[in-house]
């Protein structure tokens, strides 16, 4: 190869690797998190949010939340919205994921919610982590949670929960055998006024295994021991027993925000109070699978199909072969394990892919686990694959049965040169087609060629630019994934851009529109630059908050009078005897090239 065929060709897989990076950089999203309030009450519930957004994003999987010791998850769901916009002649499509987690804190301090992960697209991207104050006295007690027009979410006020207010769970059936679902239904009855969306924190059902079922929750009303109730459906599982024995349902814990009755004449709404309600305990009986167990039992309790097929029957130097083996029924299909096929000389059969479409239908778990077997012919040859058998429970006759799928013969050539006919048996001859290490090693000339001066510049700058690609890969997934960072590194764009505005106003006589954004850029250069909610502080706050990331005591009181004067120039511009904007701006920008 000529030199500037090696020029050619480095710049061509220099070309590949920044076309590939540019292309990954526009498919970034971005994965954030959030909570509604930084200090919360203990046990009191807050939102944690985790919130993924991109253009021309496909359906999102719900990220993998940490291990969270100290908090209780109270209730999950899921929004999403997306907007579309001409630009140009171009359509663009941009997509919001929200996912919304109720929690409560189990313990008093400082605690840390870590960084939640989302696979998408072949990469992994990590949220910021978030700390949150947990104390006795919830803030959310002097600032209700939207209550209902004059209620208080005191605890004034007696309800009368005992007989008016339960939870209930209810199971199917009580006896079953390990693996066979047994189903749980939640439902709440009251007879009380519920204010707003009440809160579940869902049992660990130890000893189970849990699918979602769908649940009508549309209310309804039911007379219980001669009283009519409301009842609310909320929630249902479909439980499957690992082991058998008598395994337990722990209770599922309700928060219900109920309104009191009034006190008197005066308290024309009532007030409002946090009810714990839980339900009772249940025991299931579960009873062990008959023995003797088939030799191709996999697991499978329900009722059970198998098929398969061979993409071809022939193969040529060395092209795999693929085997389907589809899975499908009701019952527990997805703790099936994959089939085994026999070992088959002559041919390799890799670990199979696992796609599963499996959902919950008229209370029903159903749906079907495909494998996919690769199968690399090692030698030319004929072979068969013999048919694959699965051995299923069913609950129903109480007795074990069989299903198959059907055998294939294939054929493989040009896998190897000189290579002998390889039948079923998998015999052959070995050492016809190996070339022996040659024992004149000593008398072959030694060649050290090395590059000229041009190609070794080619290879040290190809090595700069595919560093410098990795750099600015490296660079990209921390802006999407740090949110801390990402607000530093746009803080200086910012804050000048911010600036340049208020000197606008400044020179068009806008005083109050002058110190609303002198405020504007000092308050958020400190919050960009260090990651802090900034807007949301009082000045003793902001004052502490500067103190513990290390910013000097005499650059915080600076910081804080120049907020201070221009609330004063916007809201009491009496008080200042003389104040000069202009200088006032100089100082900001003192100031902020101080931070």
């Amino acid at each position: 190869m000529t030199i500037v065929d090696r020029m050619k060709h480095i710049f061509y897989i220099l070309s590949l690797l920044i076309l590939s990076a540019t292309m990954a950089a526009a498919a970034e999203i971005q994965f954030t998190a959030a909570v509604d309030q930084s200090t919360v009450g203990l046990g009191d519930p807050f939102s944690l949010q985790l919130t993924v957004s991109g253009e021309d994003m496909a359906s999102v999987p719900r990220p993998e939340l940490p291990a969270l010791p100290d908090f209780d998850l109270v209730s999950q769901s899921q929004s999403s919205s997306s907007n579309v916009s001409i630009f140009n002649g171009q359509i663009k499509k941009e997509s919001a994921v929200n996912f919304i987690y109720v929690l409560s804190a189990k313990k008093l301090g400082s605690l840390a919610i870590p960084a939640c992960k989302l696979k998408y697209g072949g990469k992994e991207y990590q949220s910021q982590p978030i700390q949150v104050t947990v104390v006795k006295a919830s803030q959310a007690q002097a600032a209700p949670q939207r209550p209902l027009p004059g209620r208080s979410p005191q605890a004034a006020g007696n309800v009368p929960v005992e007989g008016n207010l339960l939870v209930d769970a209810a199971v199917d059936r009580n006896t079953v055998y390990v693996g066979e679902q047994v189903n749980v239904r939640y439902v709440l009855y009251s007879r009380l006024q519920i204010s707003r969306q009440p809160g579940f924190a869902v049992p660990a059902f130890n000893g189970f295994w849990k699918e979602d079922l769908k649940i009508n929750n549309a209310p309804s009303q039911q007379t219980v021991n001669g009283k009519i109730f409301n009842k609310y459906p909320f929630v249902g599982f479909a439980l499957f027993p690992m082991s058998p024995g008598k395994l337990e349902i722990q209770p599922l814990k309700m928060s219900v925000p109920v309104v009191a009755p009034a006190r008197d004449i005066f308290d024309f709404f009532g007030t409002e109070r946090i009810v714990e309600v839980a339900s009772k305990p249940l025991t299931i009986t579960v009873l062990p699978l008959p023995e003797p167990r088939p030799r191709d039992f996999s697991g499978g309790v329900g009722q059970f199909t198998i098929s398969s097929s061979l993409d071809r029957t022939s193969s040529s130097n060395n092209e795999p072969l693929n085997l389907t083996v589809r899975i499908s029924g009701t019952g527990n299909i997805r703790l099936i394990e994959k089939p085994v096929i026999p070992a088959i000389p002559g041919l390799k059969v890799l670990e199979p892919e696992v796609k599963e479409d499996i959902k919950a239908a008229d209370d029903v778990i159903r749906g079907t686990r495909t494998f996919r077997y690769p199968i690399m012919p090692q030698a030319d040859g004929k072979y068969a694959i013999p048919a694959l058998s699965l051995s299923y429970f069913d609950p129903s006759s109480k007795s074990y049965k069989t299903v198959a799928t059907t055998a294939y013969e294939c054929t493989a050539s040009g896998c190897s040169q000189n290579a002998p006919l390889v039948e079923a048996t998998g015999l052959k001859v070995l050492g016809s087609d190996i070339n022996y290490i040659k024992p004149d090693a000593r008398s072959l000339p030694v060649e050290r060629p090395l590059p000229s001066a041009p190609l070794a510049a080619v290879y040290l700058l190809a090595l700069a630019m595919l560093g410098g690609a990795l750099w600015y890969r490296r660079y990209l997934d921390r802006l999407s994934s740090d949110h801390g960072f990402a607000r530093k590194q746009r803080s200086s764009a910012l804050v000048r851009k911010r600036l340049k505005r208020a000197e606008a106003l400044l020179k068009k006589r806008d005083d109050k529109g002058f110190y609303a954004a002198l405020s504007q850029a000092v308050l958020g250069y400190a919050g960009d630059r260090y990651n802090i909610e900034t807007q949301a502080m009082t000045k003793d706050q902001l004052r502490d908050e500067l103190a513990r990331i290390g910013i000097d005591g005499a650059a915080a009181v600076r910081v804080i009078g120049i907020v201070e004067q221009c609330e004063i120039a916007r809201f009491s511009p009496g008080l200042l005897a003389d104040q000069d904007p202009r200088r006032l701006f100089e100082q900001a920008k003192t100031i902020l090239s101080e931070l």
